[in-house]
């Protein structure tokens, strides 16, 4: 039953070395361990940040979206205040020397300083002279 000293010698070597490796192998997981739990973690971590960065695109997206709309919005009203200004701008050419003949019958100019100084024919300053021209009181 008991054992002989070289039976015993010969567990013991046999012995050593397989505890021996059993403590690496255990030391071993237990760092494997540890490193699944940080990067356990660091992808939770990573996970998050991702939801984050999803969010921020999602928001600027939507952004854009809105800033486009807008844009284009300007650009229809900036055509259309072109528009209007360039026909603003041809009646004003249009009129000019019929309004400042008006201006100046209103100060009192006659017929004869029209054609004058405005290049007007004699029945256009008569006209405009019998239109605007001071009322005279009876």
């Amino acid at each position: 039953m008991w054992m002989s000293m070289s039976e015993l010698d010969l567990s013991l070597l046999i012995a050593i070395p397989a505890l021996f490796l059993g403590l690496v192998a255990c030391i071993g997981v237990a760092r494997a361990n540890m490193r699944l739990s940080e990067a356990s973690k660091r992808y939770a971590l990573l996970q998050r940040e991702l939801e984050l960065v999803r969010q921020s695109i999602s928001g600027l997206t939507a952004g854009a979206v809105g800033m486009d709309q807008r844009m284009l919005r300007l650009e229809v009203r900036e055509k259309v205040l072109s528009e209007r200004q360039e026909t603003y701008e041809n009646q004003q050419s249009d009129e000019q020397p019929y309004g400042h003949a008006i201006r100046l019958v209103q100060q009192g100019a006659g017929v004869g300083r029209l054609i004058d100084e405005l290049n007007l024919s004699e029945s256009e300053a008569d006209l405009i002279v019998r239109l605007h021209g001071q009322r005279e009181s009876a």
